[in-house]
């Protein structure tokens, strides 16, 4: 989906000469990160308020679960859409206006009388927040040279470990001083100043600055002929399964349910779990990156994926089955869990190998919506399940759920990291890092 002038490498090559460029590059690419970083405190921050939202919207674990799933309800739909949209008006305008969206989200959210505001809130937020990751690749892959682009796409994920990690232990601190509803409106107000921040410095690519053009030239080619590319590549399906069972864990645990469980199965106050999740978080941060790296000096993709999803299985099927382990080795088996997690953004890696430049960010939007399907899936999914297995237990106006409880909800989670093994390891096509295309055929197309 983007235009060949600004994703060719030799464009990038020659427009990063000094070291003004450079640093504009960077802080152009830091800033679409930072939304990224943004978008995920929103994203994950209702795991750190569960009570307080089941208490004050009169919520049930499987209403609850169906009201934040509405964040993905639009997220996931969205990613073509973004995608095709960025390549016909470019980051800047769209980054812009998808930060204001996503805090538009957050005040109704804030100022909700019911779960029908709360979720429209988390509708919104998703809409905006469906133009995050796309957009912060799309501009690492206008700003930079190729040979960076697996690495890049880690650090940028790293970005947004430190927004999950934001939007937890800090925000519990926030939520007991000032309460929930005043902590998502300030998180408004902090979407308003990034989106300044945004509109001010942020530009399309190095070739609208060096032309003195505030936004990038239109396409000349389709989208739906790249659209149909991409779908009939049957490597994009396969990554796409991988991209899906390697993350619904994160989307799942991690980003909702994992703090609860803590609190019922190891008996921890809600600051001590969301510290403990935040390990989660750091190393999906630390993994990320290295896993990029390590995949480029192995020349392998197949292989670190497969160990992902390998070390997947088992930190999980630990976390939730043995119950009994000492606080270090708890902290110690989460981001465990973390590092598995990281092998969906080594995926993109291979997004980017098996398709021709002029789709590739076709492809990276439809990998993305594979990514965060697992949250509309498995959030409501577990939520169902811990209600249908309920006793029926109350606590302070609110339903318990125990141990038990979560044990039987949470065992779909592991089957997802069987999947993703068994696609890494049989079904994936290894490219030894390099593309599967031809110059020649990419510029055919």
């Amino acid at each position: 989906m983007y235009n060949n002038e600004a994703i060719m490498s030799q464009d990038v090559s020659h427009s990063l000469t000094t070291k003004k460029q450079l640093l504009l590059a960077s802080v152009i690419c830091i800033l679409a990160a930072m939304f990224y970083m943004y978008e995920y405190t929103l994203q994950v921050s209702p795991a750190v308020m569960t009570n307080e939202l089941m208490r004050d919207l009169g919520l049930n674990a499987a209403s609850l679960g169906t009201m934040t799933a509405f964040y993905y309800y639009s997220y996931t739909p969205m990613q073509l859409p973004a995608g095709l949209l960025f390549d016909r008006f470019g980051p800047r305008r769209l980054i812009t206006l998808a930060i204001l969206i996503c805090a538009l989200g957050a005040f109704l959210f804030g100022i909700t009388p019911n779960a029908v505001m709360a979720s429209f809130g988390r509708f919104l937020m998703g809409i905006g927040s469906s133009f995050s990751f796309i957009g912060a690749l799309l501009l690492v892959s206008r700003w930079f040279p190729p040979q960076y682009f697996a690495l890049l796409t880690g650090l940028v994920q790293l970005m947004s470990s430190v927004g999950a990690i934001a939007g937890q232990v800090p925000l519990v601190t926030a939520i007991n001083h000032w309460g929930w509803r005043s902590t998502v409106i300030s998180l408004a107000i902090v979407g308003c100043l990034l989106a300044l921040l945004v509109w001010t410095v942020v530009r399309d690519s190095p070739e609208a600055v060096s032309k003195g053009h505030k936004f990038q030239s239109p396409p000349k080619k389709g989208e739906l002929k790249r659209l149909q590319q991409v779908c009939s590549n049957k490597q994009t399906w396969l990554i796409a399964l991988y991209s899906f069972s390697i993350w619904a864990p994160v989307t799942a645990f991690a980003a909702l349910w994992g703090i609860p469980f803590l609190v019922a199965s190891y008996g921890l106050t809600t600051e001590a779990a969301s510290e403990a999740s935040a390990m989660i978080w750091l190393g999906i941060g630390l993994g990320s990156p290295i896993a990029g790296w390590f995949s480029d000096k192995i020349n392998s993709r197949s292989k670190p994926l497969s160990f992902s999803a390998l070390l997947g299985v088992i930190s999980l099927t630990i976390i939730i089955y043995c119950p009994v382990l000492p606080l270090f080795w708890l902290y110690f088996i989460l981001f465990i869990f973390g590092l598995a997690a990281s092998g969906q953004s080594l995926a993109f890696g291979v997004v980017k190998d098996n398709n021709t430049s002029c789709v590739v960010g076709t492809a990276i939007g439809f990998n993305n919506m594979a990514v965060v399907a697992g949250g509309a899936l498995f959030q409501p999914l577990i939520g169902v399940l811990l209600y249908v297995n309920w006793k029926g237990t109350m606590h302070n106006g609110t339903p318990f759920y125990g141990i038990v409880d979560y044990q039987k909800a949470l065992f779909v989670l592991p089957l997802c990291y069987i999947i993703a093994f068994f696609v890494s390891c049989f079904l994936l096509r290894e490219t030894y890092c390099r593309p599967q295309y031809s110059n020649e055929t990419a510029s055919a197309i």
